[in-house]
């Protein structure tokens, strides 16, 4: 693709995903493993091309995904390390997860039950990870609520399940995007609770196999809670928040998200802007229109000033509203700005970058996942190092 001419596009810098992963290790013990979470193509950053960078890395970490069918997608690339699916697999699809070798994830009694039934039917062993639910109120077997002997008794009886091998046991923290104490507490809360179910499960001579609770902010604040494993999605990508680290780290955004400037022109006061006239103009206005919109996954709901982006260094406010392929911004401030520029619409270096906080932040109650999850399939993805997608 010809930089020169291109409308919209996403830099993706791979090198920046290893870096995080090393800071993300250093933080951690030795002896626990990543889980590099690949879910929704990689949060927008191209889960093939990412996977194919880490794979290279000797280390026995794991692959976390949503579902069976994005498991099938980095199989068919050629990606062979351990695979775990986060979510939900008809059970009627045992045989497939046996035969390429992808962990699932058991999210409730009945569906243990379910399961079992097709592997023995198919007559292959499910690869598994026990899910517990310490909290969250999504899925896994509760513990917490009711009898604790009780509650024990429901897990262990999963590990004796025909037709499934377990090799793992996990919990989602609800809470650890927030440092405020009631917050923290209920995180340590759930952590105590998983210890617990793993430590039963061991006093019954059931081996729990790999333990893992920690996701992203889990990771970088609470090192005692690593366990076995850490799951790291946002934080991998560079995205985790400052307000959800309890001490600043290096980490660095692997997206960088550009557009280009369309034209420029001189606007008078009393002109309407974008649809439905939502803005109207006081003063005279240099406009610039930009080559991305709603269609490109720049949210209309940052329309009216809500919106900033980057050209020469100066941050333009969006005015009026988002588009469906363009929008426009105010760049009356900025006089250097003309047509073929470079818009930065997130991330950047230096006094060019765009924080995903100013997309998400507006946008409350969203989160940085659903800023880069949301950078359309026609917008091309670049990367650096070049890979093979």
């Amino acid at each position: 693709m010809d930089l020169a001419t291109s409308r919209c596009y996403a830099q993706v810098d791979l090198e920046a995903i290893a870096e995080n992963r090393r800071i993300l290790r250093e933080g951690i013990p030795n002896s626990s493993r990543l889980m590099y979470i690949l879910k929704a193509d990689a949060y927008g950053h191209g889960a093939v091309p990412v996977a194919n960078y880490l794979e290279a890395d000797a280390r026995e970490d794991w692959i976390g995904v949503a579902c069976l069918s994005e498991a099938l997608e980095l199989r068919r690339a050629g990606i062979t390390r351990e695979i775990l699916i986060l979510g939900f697999t008809p059970p009627e699809f045992a045989a497939t997860l046996a035969e390429q070798n992808v962990t699932q994830a058991l999210v409730s009694p009945d569906y243990v039950a379910q399961l079992s039934q097709e592997a023995q039917r198919a007559g292959v062993q499910v690869p598994c990870h026990m899910a517990v639910d310490t909290g969250m109120t999504r899925i896994g077997y509760l513990y917490g609520v009711g009898d604790p002997a009780q509650e024990l008794e429901a897990v262990a009886a999963a590990y004796r399940t025909p037709g499934l091998r377990i090799t793992g046991i996990f919990t989602h923290f609800s809470s650890a995007y927030s440092l405020a104490q009631e917050d923290v507490e209920f995180t340590r809360l759930q952590y105590e609770r998983f210890a617990a179910v793993c430590q039963g499960l061991r006093e019954m001579g059931i081996d729990p196999g790999l333990r893992h609770c920690c996701n992203s902010p889990g990771t970088v604040n609470l090192p005692d809670y690593a366990m076995d494993m850490c799951r790291v999605g946002t934080v991998l990508y560079g995205l985790l928040p400052a307000t959800a680290m309890a001490e600043s780290r290096p980490f660095v955004p692997a997206m960088t998200w550009k557009a280009r400037v369309a034209l420029v022109k001189q606007v008078q006061p009393g002109a309407y802007v974008s649809y439905n006239r939502t803005f109207q103009v006081q003063e005279p206005m240099r406009l610039a229109v930009i080559t991305a919109g709603d269609a490109d996954g720049y949210f209309k709901l940052l329309s009216g000033g809500l919106g900033r982006v980057k050209i020469r260094g100066q941050v333009c406010p969006v005015v009026g509203r988002v588009c469906m392929d363009m929008m426009m911004v105010d760049v009356t401030h900025c006089p250097q700005v003309q047509a073929m520029d470079e818009v930065i619409l997130l991330g950047g270096r230096g006094e060019d970058n765009v924080p995903c906080e100013w997309l998400f932040r507006p946008l409350s109650p969203l989160g940085p996942s659903a800023i880069t999850c949301s950078v359309r399939g026609r917008v091309p993805r670049l990367y650096s190092p070049s890979v093979n997608r």
